[in-house]
């Protein structure tokens, strides 16, 4: 097995350098220089407060007049007042947003003599950091077990907490205690305690200056209250029950490979820069291996509270960060979950469900509000607390949220076949979603159409230039996400017994519903029809949700060849320039089978849109976390590509990923799949069924699939061809 290590002999030059630790409740990035140890630290339920009541106005009425708008052909019309009735106030008017920024609670720094050698490494496998400056040695984690950020000094060095200037918010400091207030928002503190370590007779100088801190957070706004701090605190101890926690919370799931006879360097010996140095050169194949890991590790511990990662993880050290740190609901928010699944990591995507849970009461009046209809409508941009008001105009009318976070309900469901969350958290929701479409949708000449309708973040050259995205209709997004909520909530109703009525009225429209369209070149069209793109290599990839990470376009699809020829023209045009959207690229191609494609797109999100230690860059240099786990996606759908029960193994495996194994992966219908592969072909697979079922198995792409049934915990050792 490799060790799973970022090392560096140099100090941090700046926080997107730094090494994060987290438990989902509280975070942490560790940088500084040799001198002074920074630890930046974060609390989940920490963003300002100042718009948490925020509502807006009935505009339900305005509905028909950009129908008529859009009906007439009148596109620049129609997106001229539907982003002025729905839009929100922020965005492009140049008006501030009312989304409330995730904002930083405070550092506490370490002063140290420094001089002499320097280390710091991550630990990905235990999530502790270590960092040697000179004669002081530091050691961080954040405690899935007591809850505490653990901080211990061996050596000289002198604590403080502080936190940056900031104009809206009090700040008192006594000792290791900071309190905070913001103007018209929450109250926040930071809580520490030191305790100094046992003095023997035989004990050395370092040893007595040895310390540890224990560190906790509040807020005002949620989290609960401080912890109560133990009596006496031993880092060994502390540690100890951390470690047991922490791969409890990592899961079963491992991947292994080989990597000795393609020139990889040791993850444990070798410093990550020069590393990344050497496979932006070529070299070091073992690199994508350690970006896999420390994805993983990103979602374990920026997803183990009770908030699901916003735009930074849980890691944020500015006032006022890029997109206010919040939840995009267009791509960002739904990528950063797209392994959970397959790796086994339910209780970090119940953070996603609950937030869901939050947004889904105001989502309801909003709903009636915006656009006169029932069930519940979520908006593109938000925070955590639950207000579901459109904020940016240019972009924001958009109703395909709730109906993409419900895609993840019904995933849910389909790999755990857990009957309980079927009838207690994803029908209930799905059944909202559709009640909204069954309003939404309008019906013309005998076909149901999605009216207003828009590809985020995208336009078409009929709207005009005023608008950064178009307003038309039948958007091959939209039209995507309805057949998946319908089909779900007629699947559903169907596995419980309930709801005939509707479910025949689901059936109808679904039956009725405008099919997607291609254009003269074969491509799939990302709005309606073919129109003219302004910019043919958009950073979106919307209209190719239903090949992934839907499941709407399997081998033998009519329309899978179409996706893949959109797929390269927006490729061949600049597709693909953020972390983000290189990373979803990535997925496709893994997708697709495409081997070759996959390793080069995966080659460019680490050589291109990494930090030194591998946290993801969304041009120009701004750190945002959905890269790295979409990333983490990527490899998963190359490792375990599924169609419902039609599972590809190895589907798109890298030419220097000859020999290696996965153990405990997952697929639908509560499959664990575990393989080992040498010279590139598959030669051990073993499947084990919760429940059980019959799927259909093949390792590599075009090869015949195999049926495979199992029973009821069964285990069976297969020969796949």
């Amino acid at each position: 097995m490799h060790q799973h290590i970022i090392r560096f002999s140099h100090p941090a030059e700046n926080y997107i350098s730094g090494l994060p630790i987290g438990n989902g409740r509280l975070a942490a990035m560790i940088c500084g220089g040799a001198e002074r140890v920074r630890i930046a630290l974060n609390h989940e339920w920490l963003w300002r407060g100042n718009n948490r009541y925020r509502d807006c106005d009935d505009v339900s009425f305005h509905l028909p007049e950009v129908r008529e708008a859009i009906l007439k052909g009148d596109f620049e019309t129609a997106t001229r007042l539907a982003n002025e009735y729905f839009g929100g106030l922020g965005g492009i008017s140049g008006v501030k947003n009312r989304v409330d920024p995730y904002q930083p609670a405070g550092d506490l720094t370490i002063d140290v003599p420094g001089g002499g050698s320097y280390t710091r490494t991550l630990d990905i496998d235990t999530g502790e950091i270590a960092i040697t400056s000179g004669a002081t040695e530091i050691r961080a984690f954040a405690s899935f077990a007591d809850g505490f950020i653990v901080v211990n000094v061996k050596g000289p060095g002198v604590a403080a907490l502080s936190r940056i200037p900031d104009p809206e918010c009090d700040v008192t400091v006594d000792g290791l205690s900071l309190r905070g207030q913001f103007t018209c928002g929450i109250s926040f503190e930071i809580r520490g305690r030191e305790f100094r370590c046992a003095e023997t007779g035989a004990a050395k100088e370092a040893e007595k200056a040895a310390k540890t801190i224990l560190l906790d957070i509040c807020t005002s706004g949620g989290g609960g209250p401080l912890r109560q701090f133990p009596d006496k605190a031993s880092y060994a101890e502390l540690y100890a029950r951390h470690i047991e926690a922490f791969k409890k919370a990592k899961g079963a799931a491992e991947l292994d490979v080989d990597f000795s006879e393609a020139g990889a360097l040791s993850s444990g010996e070798a410093n990550t820069d020069e590393r990344l140095s050497a496979f932006r050169n070529g070299q070091d194949p073992a690199i994508p291996l350690l970006y896999f890991e420390f994805g993983r590790y990103l979602l374990v511990s920026g997803s183990s509270g009770e908030l699901p990662l916003n735009l930074q993880g849980k890691w944020n050290d500015s006032l006022n960060p890029p997109w206010e740190c919040d939840y995009h609901l267009d791509i960002n928010l739904q990528m950063a979950y797209w392994a959970a699944d397959p790796l086994g990591l339910n209780r970090q995507q119940d953070t996603l469900f609950a937030l869901c849970d939050r947004y889904r009461p105001h989502g309801r009046e909003m709903a009636k509000k915006l656009y006169g209809c029932d069930g519940v409508f979520f908006t593109l941009q938000t925070d955590l607390w639950g207000r579901m008001t459109p904020e940016s105009k240019g972009w924001a009318v958009w109703i395909g949220a709730a109906p993409w976070m419900a895609a993840h309900f019904t995933r849910r469901w389909k790999y755990t076949l857990d009957r309980d969350f079927l009838e207690n958290r994803a029908y209930p929701f799905l059944k909202e979603v559709a009640a909204f479409y069954l309003d939404y949708l309008i019906k013309i000449d005998g076909t149901y159409h999605v009216l207003p309708s828009q590809s985020p973040e995208n336009r078409f050259a009929e709207s005009g230039g005023q608008y950064p995205v178009s307003i038309g209709i039948d958007a091959a997004l939209d039209i995507e996400l309805t057949q998946d909520t319908l089909e779900a909530c007629i699947e559903m109703s169907e596995e419980l017994g309930v709801d005939n009525d509707l479910r025949a009225r689901w059936q109808h429209v679904l039956s009725a519903l405008q099919p997607l369209t291609t254009d003269s070149q074969g491509r799939l069209n990302e709005f309606d029809r073919e129109r003219a793109e302004p910019e043919p290599g958009h950073r979106h990839l919307s209209h190719l949700y239903g090949l992934f990470p839907g499941w709407r376009f399997p081998e033998g699809h009519p329309l899978r060849e179409a996706c893949e020829k959109s797929l390269d023209y927006r490729l061949s045009h600049g597709g693909g320039h953020t972390g983000w959207s290189r990373s979803w690229t990535a997925c496709l191609m893994a997708k697709l089978g495409r081997a070759e494609d996959f390793q080069t797109h995966l080659h460019a999100l680490i050589s291109d849109f990494a930090t030194e230690s591998l946290l993801d860059l969304h041009p120009p240099r701004i750190f945002q976390i959905d890269g790295n786990l979409g990333g983490l996606a990527a490899v998963c759908e190359m490792l375990l590509s599924c169609d419902n029960d039609h599972i590809t193994l190895l589907g798109a495996l890298p030419g220097s990923w000859t020999s290696g194994s996965f153990r405990h992966f997952k697929a639908p219908g509560t499959l664990d799949v575990s393989c080992e592969w040498k010279n590139k072909k598959a030669v051990s697979v073993t499947l084990t069924a919760e429940k059980g079922g019959t799927w259909f198995i093949r390792c590599g792409s075009g090869t015949r699939f195999v049926p495979v049934s199992l029973s009821d915990g069964e285990t069976r050792t297969v020969d796949i061809i």
